[in-house]
């Protein structure tokens, strides 16, 4: 399989997170502030190449809910869809080179985030992250 782009990958992991793992139920979860999610979070994906194993997820909270986006080392940024935060659990998508859909789904602890990016085929990446902007 060729190098698949991170935004590819964590769009794919929350579109087959959601089906799978279960990712709405969230009912005994930590409850995410905006504070503690809005910044700039550092992230690094297992397995992958060609540009898109580390970058950065910009969050910002907006009146309608969280905006995402994923800059990627020398390969530009996409903006997330389908953001969706409940608990302590964020997941949205991506299309990857304008055509590959890929999920991401990530679990949030304090300054840290882990995860997976599922591909359309049902592959899995890990992805882990910290944040670095705000230092609060």
């Amino acid at each position: 399989m060729r190098g698949i782009p991170i935004l590819v990958l964590l769009s794919l992991v929350f579109f087959t997170g959601t089906a799978q793992d279960g990712f709405i139920n969230t009912a005994n979860d930590k409850t995410l502030e905006s504070i503690d999610l809005v910044g700039i979070w550092s992230y690094r994906v297992a397995g992958v190449d060609n540009g898109y194993e580390e970058g950065l997820l910009i969050v910002d909270k907006m009146e309608d809910g969280f905006t995402v986006q994923v800059q990627l080392q020398n390969r530009g940024s996409l903006n997330a869809y389908d953001v969706l935060v409940e608990g302590d659990k964020m997941q949205f998508h991506v299309n990857l080179d304008g055509v590959e859909r890929v999920g991401v789904v990530l679990r949030i602890k304090e300054k840290e985030l882990e995860g997976q990016v599922i591909t359309e085929e049902g592959s899995r990446f890990s992805i882990k992250g910290v944040k670095k902007l705000p230092e609060n």
